[in-house]
């Protein structure tokens, strides 16, 4: 039964990972009597949650960067947010699909960050070693055109992931190196992708805000 639902799912991802190379409104409470509802958004400035898809993400950098929570469907994917290490008056998010805003980010050398959601594809199994298994098979299909730096294991908040580092060449701003990281978590019929792309002089010193938020991702109802 793998091979039917690595054709299923394959295509999805490795388009999740092009557009990042390439190119909020309240949800229904999910609790009753005294609990405050909860809303997809900002519950503290440092803090991205989801509750229609079930996660959030903590250790959000709360200055120095352009957040955009614009939903923006593509079939089973949906991107959520989306981040822009600049402040407003040096850019802002003009499209709610971050393949047409990629080019504009590249060409001005700002790193930025997004995450998208997977699913729900009934045919994803659930297993500990899901998020290793289909990272694998992203990353074999990343070596044909990128270098790979580094894959591992990632844990976040209650749950493990897997996450690659690799560098590109830009079409968008020719001569530089970008650096890309992709984390991937997944849970039942979902799939959580956290995706930083850099300029390479920029990649490392971003780290120290990038990584705390992998490790500040919790799937919620746990």
């Amino acid at each position: 039964m793998e091979e039917p639902i690595r054709v299923s799912i394959m295509p999805v991802l490795i388009l999740i990972a092009l557009f990042g190379i390439m190119g909020c409104g309240e949800e229904s409470p999910t609790g009753g009597g005294e609990i405050e509802p909860i809303t997809t958004g900002f519950p503290n400035p440092g803090t991205y949650r989801n509750v229609e898809h079930g996660f959030q993400i903590s250790n959000l950098p709360v200055s120095g960067c352009v957040k955009d929570t614009r939903k923006h469907k593509d079939g089973d994917i949906e991107m959520v947010l989306r981040m822009a290490f600049a402040t407003e008056d040096e850019f802002a998010f003009e499209d709610v699909d971050i393949a047409k805003e990629v080019p504009r980010l590249q060409t001005e050398g700002i790193p930025y960050a997004f995450v998208y959601v997977i699913g729900p594809i009934p045919d994803l199994p659930t297993k500990p070693d899901l998020a290793k298994e289909i990272m694998y098979d992203v990353i074999s299909t990343y070596e044909l055109w990128y270098e790979v730096l580094s894959r591992r294991p990632v844990a976040g908040v209650n749950t493990t992931g897997y996450e690659v580092t690799m560098s590109f060449s830009s079409m968008y701003a020719p001569g530089t190196t970008w650096m890309i990281k992709q984390a991937f978590f997944a849970k039942h019929e979902m799939g959580y992708t956290i995706i930083f792309c850099a300029p390479e002089d920029k990649f490392l010193g971003l780290l120290a805000y990038i990584d705390p938020m992998i490790a500040g991702f919790q799937l919620l109802g746990l």
